[in-house]
Parts: C-alpha cells; structure tokens; sequence
C-alpha cells in the first residue's frame, strides 16, 4: 500500500511538471500576436531525426543562380532551410504546426516593390482529432531588401484554409484567398487573405517588419 502511494504520489508530481511546461510553451506563443513579430525559436539543439520534404530552386537575389529552398522535418517538427549554390546554410527557421501530417505545399517568391522580394510559405498545419476535427493551413512570409540573403526576415502570416467538425454534426470550412497587390497605390504590395466579406492585410513596413490590419 505504501508503495502504491508512493508512485501515485509521483505520479502527479510529474503531470504537474508537464501542465506547467505546456502551459508555460503555449503562453509564450500566445503572449504574441499570432498574425504579427516573429515568434521566439526554442533553444537550439542538435536534431536526432532530420526527414527531407520538398526542395525549390530559386534565383532570390537576382544573380542568376539558384538557391536551394528545403522544407524538413527535424524530430517531428517542421523547419524551412534555404541554402546557397555551394550548398552552405544561409537561413534557417522552424514552423509551428499545430497537428500530425503537417508539411509545406507550395513556396511562392514575389516582388513587394522595386528593392523588396518576399517568399510566401504555405504550410498545412496538419490535423488535430479528439472531440472535434480540425485542419487548418496558413502561410509565412520570408522578405528581404535589395536582394541582400543575410537579412531576410521571418515573418507569421494569416490563416488561408480551416476545416472544422463539431458534435452533433456540425461542420464549416473556409478557404482563403491570397492576393499580393497594390491596395493603397504607394508603389508596394500589400499580401490579403480574403473570405466572402472577411479580409486581412498584410502591409510591408520596411527593415522586415510586417503590420497586419
């Protein structure tokens, strides 16, 4: 009996430790706003499992050759790493998923303006399924100016597609779509996600920084 005690004892004691790590990750994502600054970057370790997903290839800077775009998965979670043409490491970054079967889709580069280019990353961020069903996708945008790679910017877009089932039957899906155009006429490109009557904008406002309104 004594015994038994002993291993209930501990194990509560360590699901307090996990609520208290949880709740101290999610508060950390949150504490941000979630269509705004880039969010924090977990202390960096060494990944035991690196899986290889989708690689592009793109000219970025204009100087007729193509950098090396690869999405991965390192110990389950997902990571954009685009490296140059004699394959060393220029930017590297994770993104936060939100369930299994999470990858990247497609990769867009765009022009923003005459001196910024932008990457879009769109990324299904995978399927939850407990009480509900959940499938959501969005997408992150890379910029930088004057074709300079050493200064690229990360930065956390808007949704652009959630699927949702309930109890009792209850379902409803959204598609997005993604438009980067000149809304206001002052030479650079907004990136919009419209639904029906439901849109956000994403205006560029210079040194890598985004405002969403």
């Amino acid at each position: 009996m004594v015994h038994y005690l002993k291993n209930l004892a501990l194990f509560f004691v360590f699901c307090g430790m996990t609520y208290a790590q949880d709740e101290r990750y999610f508060r950390k994502i949150f504490s941000k706003d979630s269509l705004g600054t880039n969010f924090d970057q977990e202390e960096s370790k060494i990944p035991k499992f690196i899986v290889l997903g989708a690689s592009y290839h793109l000219d970025l800077n204009e100087d007729g050759i193509e950098e090396i775009i690869e999405t991965q998965k390192r110990d389950g979670v997902d990571w954009i790493e685009i490296k140059n043409s004699s394959k060393s490491k220029i930017f590297e970054h994770k993104l936060l998923a939100m369930g299994s079967l999470s990858h990247v889709y497609k990769i867009k580069l765009v022009y923003i303006s005459k001196n910024v280019r932008a990457l879009i990353v769109f990324l299904d961020e995978g399927i939850t399924v407990g009480r509900r069903f959940e499938s959501t996708a969005r997408f992150f945008v890379l910029s930088y100016e004057d074709n300079d790679l050493s200064k690229m910017s990360f930065h956390l877009g808007p949704h652009l597609f959630q699927e949702k089932e309930y109890q009792r039957d209850s379902y409803w899906r959204r598609d997005y779509n993604v438009n980067v155009l000149d809304f206001d006429k002052d030479g650079t490109r907004e990136i919009s996600v419209q639904y029906n009557h439901i849109q956000r904008i994403m205006k560029y406002k210079g040194k890598g920084e985004w405002e969403t309104i």
